[in-house]
């Protein structure tokens, strides 16, 4: 989540992104604070049409309180964030009238007022600025508003500093990609995305799968080289790309013994698929048609990679 209050900077930083980290794009959020008028409305659709991927809020679909309520952008800056994210905050909000103007660094404490929001996960938070001095109290100030000064990064060292900056931090804090989507490493991330799916199937750096969603009674930790965590995988590979099913000869021939007759060859892949239906709430997730495997329809499944 990045709030900045001029047009100029937030493009620069888009830019950068885009030239350095174009992923990232599709994971962030812009709280553009600049002045309602043309020119912020003409700006605003630019950056909407050059990153598809890009969530902006700006003047004429924000609250005008937000620019004069503190209460009203705390509000909104924490709706636009996700527990354990990251908010990018320029260090002086000068469109913020109930800042004081010579005491503009107190926007700091905007920041911990959102991060207090979060009962769980709360926000990290990073500063940026491109000034050079912040006044005799400022470094007290972060302190005391529960941050460290090391937090505030020089805004013009946008490719050296502020995007390796935030690539490190979301590499660390969402380390599992969903089909394309970044999933945080705790115990309430993972958690989260196993209460929306039906059958989720997590690959460990070691090789190693575990399987949870709702469709399961219980979470399931495969080891290495597992053959049931192969037909896992390929069930929900075959869902996700919309196949025609994993073909009970192909179960069978991975598992029988070199030379097993056909009819060995189904009644091995017959119990195998019996253990991996034994899995599941309701064994009927898993069908047989058309001589294959498949996962019954309307099953919400994804996949989960480091």
């Amino acid at each position: 989540m990045v709030v900045e209050d001029h047009l100029y900077h937030i493009t620069r930083l888009l830019e950068a992104l885009s030239g350095l980290a174009p992923t990232l794009l599709a994971q962030t959020n812009v709280l553009c604070l600049e002045r309602p008028g043309p020119d912020t409305d003409a700006t605003v659709e630019r950056w909407r049409a050059d990153h598809p991927d890009l969530r902006v809020a700006a003047a004429g679909t924000l609250d005008p309180q937000v620019f004069t309520s503190a209460n009203a952008f705390c509000r909104t800056l924490a709706g636009m964030l996700r527990p354990g994210g990251l908010l990018v905050q320029d260090i002086q909000l000068s469109t913020l009238t109930f800042l004081p103007a010579d005491r503009w660094w107190e926007s700091i404490y905007l920041a911990a007022t959102v991060r207090g929001m979060f009962a769980t996960r709360p926000p990290a938070c990073r500063f940026f600025s491109n000034k050079r001095g912040y006044g005799a109290t400022f470094g007290r100030d972060l302190v005391e508003a529960g941050f460290d000064p090391r937090d505030v990064i020089e805004k013009d060292e946008l490719s050296k500093v502020v995007v390796p900056a935030l690539r490190s931090y979301l590499d660390r804090r969402f380390p599992w990609r969903l089909e394309g989507t970044a999933v945080g490493s705790t115990e309430e991330d993972r958690q989260e995305v196993e209460n929306a799916l039906d059958i989720v199937a997590w690959r460990d750096a070691d090789g190693g799968l575990s399987l949870g969603g709702k469709a399961l009674s219980r979470r399931v930790q495969l080891k290495p080289g597992s053959q049931e965590g192969v037909t896992w995988e390929r069930l929900i590979e075959d869902r996700l790309r919309v196949g025609e099913g994993v073909p009970v000869i192909e179960v069978g021939e991975r598992l029988a013994p070199e030379g097993a007759l056909r009819a060995e060859v189904t009644n091995v892949a017959a119990r195998h698929l019996h253990v991996l239906r034994g899995r599941l709430e309701d064994p009927g997730a898993i069908v047989t048609a058309q001589h294959a495997y498949r996962l019954r329809d309307g099953l919400r499944v994804g996949r989960a990679v480091r």
